[in-house]
């Protein structure tokens, strides 16, 4: 027994030894880290409409999801108070959505290039100049539920209905900014001005080469 003992402690000993040297190689693992924004239409017919109907659809079937309009807000509520919150105060409903925003998040590490999604935001943008944007809906793509979305479900193609395309094949980077309409907003958390168009066809570049390199 006190053999096993000291094999048990010595067994911890090494495991808690390995994990502490292992750490700076996890930490180095990560070559390349960025982060980019892009706002896109939100047509009928398009990916950006299906996934605020899918996100929308699946809210409404589940009681315990909560809603925010925006990233900085405090207030959860279910879909049915956002819709009043919205027509009361906006005189719109979510159907009235015709912007939205998309963030991401590009890493190469140990395995490769990752692309991720990290929130939606959709808005309202009126047609008239100098009016304001009312921001209708965030979500966190980070959530299991929102991930569960993105990978499973999509639209179909109409030469193959049996054929899905799945929201994360379609909301990629690569193939969103080329849409008309689409643009790069913010680059690593900075908005993009005048004087970023080099650094924006880069990260643009990049990304692209990485995204179908990857494939």
């Amino acid at each position: 027994m006190l053999g096993m003992s000291r094999f048990r402690k010595g067994a911890l000993v090494i495991l808690v030894l390995g994990a502490f040297l292992a750490s700076p190689g996890e930490a180095q693992a990560q070559r390349w880290l960025q982060t980019a924004q892009l706002i896109v239409p939100v047509k009928s017919d398009s990916p950006t409409k299906a996934l605020l109907d899918t996100l929308v659809q699946v809210i409404e079937r589940k009681d315990s999801i909560k809603v925010r309009r925006t990233a900085d807000s405090d207030t959860r509520m279910n879909i049915s108070d956002l819709r009043d919150e919205l027509i009361s105060g906006a005189g719109i409903g979510l159907s009235s959505a015709n912007q939205m925003f998309i963030d991401y998040k590009f890493m190469i590490g140990n395995r490769g290039y990752k692309e991720s999604f990290e929130a939606f935001q959709f808005l309202y943008r009126p047609m008239g100049q100098g009016e304001a944007d009312t921001q209708m809906l965030y979500i966190d793509a980070n959530s299991p539920w929102v991930q569960n979305v993105l990978r499973n479900k999509g639209t179909t193609l109409r030469s193959n209905q049996a054929a899905l395309k799945t929201f994360t094949d379609q909301l990629a980077f690569a193939r969103m900014q080329g849409k008309e309409g689409a643009q790069v907003v913010e680059i690593a958390n900075q908005a993009v001005r005048s004087g970023f168009e080099r650094k924006k066809r880069k990260l643009v570049e990049k990304i692209t080469r990485l995204t179908y390199g990857s494939m």
